[in-house]
């Protein structure tokens, strides 16, 4: 199975953590929020942040949802 794959079924099995991670509007590339606590919950404690970093890279995205690369391509035209 993809490292990917791996991810996405992460995040379907627990939904409360999609707001952890970011999505690329342009280019649809997924990662974690760099903001990410080391800690979501005293329940999982820090188990849930292991694996969103294990399973996805982290991901800055600007205001208006644009990863850097699309946000340098989009700004170079």
């Amino acid at each position: 199975m993809k490292k990917e794959n791996k991810g996405e079924n992460y995040i379907a099995a627990f939904p409360n953590l999609k707001k952890w991670i970011n999505e690329c509007v342009c280019c649809h590339r997924k990662g974690y929020n760099p903001e990410l606590p080391e800690k979501i919950s005293i329940v999982e404690g820090a188990l849930d942040v292991y694996y969103l970093k294990k399973y996805f890279q982290p991901l800055h995205i600007n205001e208006q949802g644009l990863c850097e690369v699309c946000e340098k391509i989009l700004n170079s035209k």
